[in-house]
């Protein structure tokens, strides 16, 4: 079942709802963290459909489009082909009002009126799916709420852990019984494939706590907030003269606002883009069989760069879309509305083919690198419960920012003179924008579940290691 379809057909009060049920005291730092995991991994999912609801708005344009060039009507054999695609996207029972195959004749005037039929179909489609699409939003923010009730509780524990761990490695004499052990979390601790060299596994920590404490700050979420606000406000101008005089033919004042308007938006988005990443030491550029997993495909012209390779086999990836600067008018408000949805930031293996790392031996850490751990899962930790207040804030931006999205979407679709590419222009700007706060918030939540377990498997490793040493 499609993502429009299995949305539209649910009804509100099966929506989820935001559970903030509290967490039992004796529940361990372990356990809580990997109650907070699993329910990010719902937090992907509703990220996902939110995703396919998108592509799926784009599929139905298309048709919507293919629909209006029939200039002699649909014939039967076009409205069966036509049927079919529909069918896959919103589902049989819908396409059939839209389409109905059976009604369809070779009579001309038949032809027209099913062409006018279908086109009206495909309208209020299309204004189903901005309902969709914000009911979706609901329930990934829903999921996003509770991941975090979760994580911050699990964070705080992990912290307590962490303290508790550093006093007793400080009563530990240097010397070491066991110079190495056998340890079953190498994968997660790895770095380039490496586990065996304490020296790397812990810089590889310690770089996971100089990113978390550099970006997860309410005060660069702030920034990245002002910075879309800005840039929505200035996209929002000039779709409102679009949705005014793009009738038929583009409205003069309205490209022209777009054309004149790019150098202002486009700077402000790649002011996002350099605001969104503290690099992790010298960013780079992947093979390009990573690059075209990461941008999309070999005609994506989008610049993907990698920080260092972080443990897990990780990296931050910086997905920056470009921008020609040769489009005028429409296409190039078009242009940059599509930089809006793609500059993101993801989490995803630093290599196309990731490395097999197995359980194997690990070497016993002394009781000063045990310490260093401990201080890094301790910043970490309260870095991603401090963030908070940048989460809540978040909450509110997000509300706002769809509030005022829907208010123009309402104009769009209550106005039967507007161009059907300026609303097609006004979808692709809610989709837009909705989407980059979305896999920011994505983006954000897995990062920080990401640090918790592999804090939490440094602090295994330590705490096995520590077990090598004489107690004083």
């Amino acid at each position: 079942m499609s993502a429009f379809e299995s949305i539209a057909t649910e009804s509100a009060d099966s929506e989820n709802q935001n559970q903030q049920a509290t967490m039992p005291e004796d529940e361990t730092a372990t356990s809580e963290l990997a109650e907070a995991t699993a329910e990010h991994s719902e937090v992907a999912a509703e990220d996902d459909t939110a995703e396919q609801l998108g592509e799926e708005q784009e599929q139905v344009e298309d048709l919507g489009e293919t629909i209006a060039e029939e200039s002699a009507g649909l014939t039967p054999r076009a409205a069966r082909l036509l049927n079919i695609s529909l069918s896959r996207i919103v589902g049989a029972k819908r396409a059939n009002k839209i389409i109905a195959t059976e009604n369809y004749s070779n009579s001309r005037s038949a032809q027209e009126d099913a062409k006018q039929i279908a086109l009206e179909g495909i309208k209020e489609t299309l204004k189903q799916f901005w309902e969709a699409i914000k009911a979706q939003l609901k329930k990934f923010y829903n999921k996003v709420k509770s991941f975090f009730v979760k994580v911050f509780s699990a964070a705080r524990k992990l912290k307590d852990r962490a303290e508790k761990l550093q006093s007793k490695a400080s009563d530990a004499v240097g010397t070491i019984e066991e110079k190495s052990f056998s340890f079953g979390q190498t994968k997660a601790i790895a770095v380039d494939g490496k586990y065996n060299d304490p020296s790397t596994v812990t810089t590889g920590l310690n770089n996971i706590r100089k990113w978390i404490v550099a970006n997860l700050t309410v005060q660069k979420s702030d920034k990245y907030e002002s910075v879309i606000e800005d840039t929505q406000s200035a996209i929002e101008k000039v779709i409102t003269a679009l949705v005014k005089d793009f009738k038929g033919n583009e409205g003069k004042g309205a490209a022209g606002m777009a054309s004149a308007g790019s150098t202002f938006i486009n700077s402000k988005l790649k002011e996002a883009g350099v605001i969104a990443i503290a690099p992790l030491g010298t960013m780079s550029s992947p093979d390009s069989k990573l690059v075209e997993m990461y941008s999309g495909g070999k005609t994506s012209t989008d610049k993907v760069t990698l920080s260092s390779a972080l443990p897990g086999g990780k990296a931050i990836v910086s997905i920056e879309a470009t921008y020609s600067g040769k489009a005028t008018g429409a296409d190039n408000l078009n242009e940059t509305i599509k930089i809006v949805k793609n500059t993101r930031l993801i989490l995803g293996n630093d290599k196309y083919t990731p490395r097999d790392v197995t359980e194997g031996d690990v070497k016993t850490l002394t009781t000063s690198q045990i310490d260093k751990v401990c201080d890094d899962v301790i910043e970490i930790a309260e870095s991603a419960y401090t963030y908070e207040k940048a989460w809540e804030k978040r909450d509110k931006f997000q509300s706002k920012l769809e509030r005022e999205i829907d208010s123009i979407i309402k104009d769009a679709n209550t106005d039967d003179d507007v161009d059907s590419r300026a609303q097609r222009l006004v979808r692709q700007y809610a989709e837009a924008f909705t989407a980059s706060v979305r896999r920011r918030t994505t983006f954000e939540s897995q990062f920080i579940s990401y640090a918790l377990n592999t804090a939490s498997a440094m602090l295994n490793y330590s705490e096995r290691s520590l077990a090598q040493h004489k107690s004083k």
